[in-house]
């Protein structure tokens, strides 16, 4: 029988094995997480390990942010396999990012596409990455001693990596939930059949059981997920992100979105409530967007920017505009963004049903507005408008010390609940 040979001397270091799809030179808001938890966890002296893609499906590369890697931090790379051969033979440009909706609009082989990917590739179309991400594992395992493997989601499939590490070595393995599993909302707009929703709660089920310790994001995202240990962990946000960043006003007054905007974010509100506005000053720039309604007013279009390009875009504006995905059960939702958005100071309009964690974190930090009725936002977007023609600042004011990552991180380094690099036999 195989055991875990060779493995190095225990010291009294915490040590940690991340297992991500998703890391530099992947750009975007599902590295941000980890790469400012990796950031806090390095000072206080745990030592860290990653396994990762090489030249994985990402939404958007980010050159600039390698750099942020810190060099105590060995990264381990390896080639996923890609469905978007398949994808691309029927006739789709690229993956789909962030959502799986369908819309009236799109292809018939687009309509097809979604649903063999809903109904045959479970949990998630990243799958393809598992078996290099396990053998990319074991040799890092058998080279060294972990307090714990964690493994971060979405894509929920690397769990699988996880679990399947925890089942032939015994090695301490935790969770980390960035979004629902089988509660995320295109899986509710686009229902696959029986059998394969069966499997997800399957698979979501057993994985909660069976990890050490999940951590989620939210409380109404660890609500929704079967039982099991668990803990809520913020993303929060780095104020060292924004220490040399300073607010610069302009003569006109700067609504930004940054970020991707899904099939499942209505913006209509927002569309309607600037109308009806008659706000010469305004301009509006969408930052990162790849789709967005028609207009009746000018939009200014950015492409997708460097992560640091794109703070100082939220911290040189007079308002943010954030828009929840729209389908029931939505309320836990508490993305790396609005954590960015608070970070910076810079007054938050949300578009959303003024409830759920996002609503309470936007009161609780005083750090904006919370609707989806059209006159509510326009008349909040005047009130902010009037105020910048007075000469007033706007910057948020409210206690935001609380949402710090390194507050956050603390229920990282919980010691586990056995013995460092105590492996079973395979």
């Amino acid at each position: 029988m195989l055991f875990l040979e060779g493995l190095s001397g225990i010291t009294d270091e915490m040590k940690i094995l991340l297992i991500t799809y998703y890391f530099p030179p992947c750009g975007g808001a599902a590295v941000q997480r980890w790469l400012r938890f990796i950031h806090i966890l390095t000072k206080k002296g745990v030592q860290l390990k990653v396994v990762t893609t090489l030249d994985g499906d990402y939404p958007y590369r980010d050159e600039s942010l390698l750099s942020e890697i810190p060099s105590s931090v060995k990264v381990y790379r390896s080639k996923p396999f890609s469905f978007s051969k398949l994808w691309h033979f029927l006739g789709q440009k690229e993956l789909p990012y962030g959502s799986l909706q369908n819309k009236k609009t799109d292809s018939f082989g687009k309509k097809v596409l979604y649903w063999l990917r809903l109904n045959f590739i479970v949990p998630d179309i990243r799958i393809g990455w598992n078996p290099a991400a396990y053998k990319s594992a074991l040799r890092v395992l058998r080279q060294d001693k972990f307090d714990y493997i964690i493994t971060t989601g979405p894509p929920h499939s690397t769990h699988l990596v996880g679990w399947k590490l925890k089942k032939r070595y015994g090695i301490q393995w935790r969770t980390d939930f960035r979004d629902p599993m089988t509660e995320i909302y295109y899986l509710k707009l686009n229902p696959p059949c029986r059998f394969t929703l069966a499997l997800h709660r399957y698979l979501e089920k057993k994985i909660i059981q069976n990890a050490d310790l999940n951590y989620i994001v939210s409380e109404g995202i660890a609500s929704s997920l079967p039982a099991g240990k668990k803990e809520v962990l913020y993303n929060g946000f780095d104020p060292e992100d924004f220490a040399d960043i300073s607010y610069q006003r302009t003569e006109v007054f700067r609504a930004k979105y940054v970020g991707q905007l899904t099939a499942g974010q209505d913006a209509s509100p927002l569309l309607r409530a600037l109308s009806r506005l008659q706000l010469p000053l305004l301009e509006f720039f969408l930052i990162g967007t790849r789709d967005f309604p028609a207009t009746a007013f000018p939009v200014h279009k950015i492409p997708f920017l460097p992560h640091k390009e794109a703070l100082r875009e939220l911290v040189n504006a007079e308002l943010l505009i954030l828009i929840i995905n729209n389908y029931e059960g939505n309320e836990g939702m508490l993305t790396t963004k609005l954590f960015e958005y608070i970070g910076a100071r810079t007054p938050i309009l949300c578009i959303s049903e003024p409830k759920g964690e996002a609503y309470k974190l936007i009161c609780q930090t005083e750090s904006g507005f919370v609707s989806n009725n059209p006159e509510a936002i326009a008349d909040y977007i005047s009130r902010l408008y009037n105020r910048f023609l007075k000469g007033e600042d706007l910057r948020t004011k409210g206690d935001i010390s609380f949402l710090e990552v390194n507050n956050q991180v603390q229920t990282l380094l919980a010691p586990p609940e056995q013995k460092k690099g105590s492996f079973s036999k395979l």
